[in-house]
């Protein structure tokens, strides 16, 4: 994916691509607090194309850009809000709100003010955590196919024009994972 697609807003309607993946999500509704989907995952999950399950989360398309490839992790968290991270650079509000959805959707409804400083500590490290896992697994994908690219361009075999997109998408997506990898 290229640099201009990274940061496009998806709720504005900005550029083409973001207004195609925003259409994409149009069949979409905001849910109503009687909805059967009150998971904040599974609600999430409903609304995406292209969605696989991977370990305890999931994979899919994120409709923030336009995606070929699967470039969205989610998962829940031990407390059962949803940990998202676009490996193209679609913030967490862009995918939501492509969806016809808000922030406060990623959350499970409950009084936070009894928290501990220790127990909100906890689940800042399991975000991180997630954060984490997500970043190694895009990587992992990622250098399969920058290796791949790696060892045609050795054998002297030029790469086509979609070879070339791929392989700087998943350059992107490595330097993104690796940024996530770096915040502290």
């Amino acid at each position: 994916m290229t640099a201009t697609n990274k940061n496009a807003p998806a709720a504005t309607g900005a550029s083409s691509s973001s207004r195609l993946a925003v259409h994409s999500c149009d069949k979409h509704t905001r849910p109503r607090s009687g909805d059967a989907i009150t998971d904040p995952l599974e609600r999430l999950v409903s609304r995406l194309d292209r969605v696989r399950r991977q370990g305890k989360g999931y994979t899919a398309r994120c409709p923030a850009h336009e995606d070929r490839t699967a470039s969205l992790s989610l998962s829940s968290g031990e407390d059962g809000r949803v940990l998202l991270h676009c490996f193209a650079g679609c913030s967490a509000a862009d995918v939501v709100h492509a969806c016809g959805l808000e922030i406060g959707d990623l959350f499970v409804r409950r009084d936070l003010r009894n928290l501990t400083p220790v127990e909100r500590a906890v689940q800042r490290e399991h975000a991180s955590q997630a954060r984490w896992r997500a970043a190694l697994n895009a990587i992992q994908l990622e250098m399969g196919v920058i290796v791949i690219a790696g060892r045609q361009l050795l054998q002297g075999q030029p790469l086509d024009s979609t070879d070339l997109h791929r392989l700087g998408e998943a350059v992107d997506r490595v330097e993104n994972a690796k940024a996530v990898l770096n915040a502290r």
